[in-house]
């Protein structure tokens, strides 16, 4: 059985992700597949950092959270762009589907950074699960 923490951080990544991946395929109309994946990112960073904070790991709102909340998905983005190079320009995914790929990897390393990183910080901040 998962955790509600986990549960929690698939239902908040679930709408982030379906938010990010419409903007990635708009953008495709228009501009190159990895620019796309690049700013369909940053989006998604967005609201993010506030719905994993709040909802998922129940920590406060800080500077320090925020930036190592960054550096998480900045490792997470460079995962992720690698396995979308590999899939669209290596293995001839299509380019739509490519971002799905990206996925596979992304979540579960995000899930484990974010924790790591939010659990140092929880302690001092109330938690609904207790």
């Amino acid at each position: 059985m998962l955790n509600q923490k986990f549960a929690r951080f698939i239902v908040v990544g679930g709408c982030n992700t379906l938010a990010s991946y419409a903007v990635y395929l708009l953008l495709l109309l228009v501009i190159d597949y990895r620019i796309a994946y690049t700013i369909a990112y940053a989006a998604g960073l967005a609201g993010g950092y506030w719905a994993n904070a709040r909802f998922v790991f129940r920590a406060p709102l800080k500077p320090r959270s925020a930036l190592a909340y960054l550096a998480s998905y900045g490792l997470t983005y460079l995962a992720g762009v690698g396995v979308l190079y590999v899939a669209v320009d290596l293995l001839g995914v299509p380019k739509a589907w490519g971002m799905l790929a990206a996925l596979l990897v992304s979540v579960p390393l995000s899930y484990g950074l974010l924790a790591r990183s939010f659990s140092q910080r929880a302690a001092t901040f109330p938690s609904r699960d207790a």
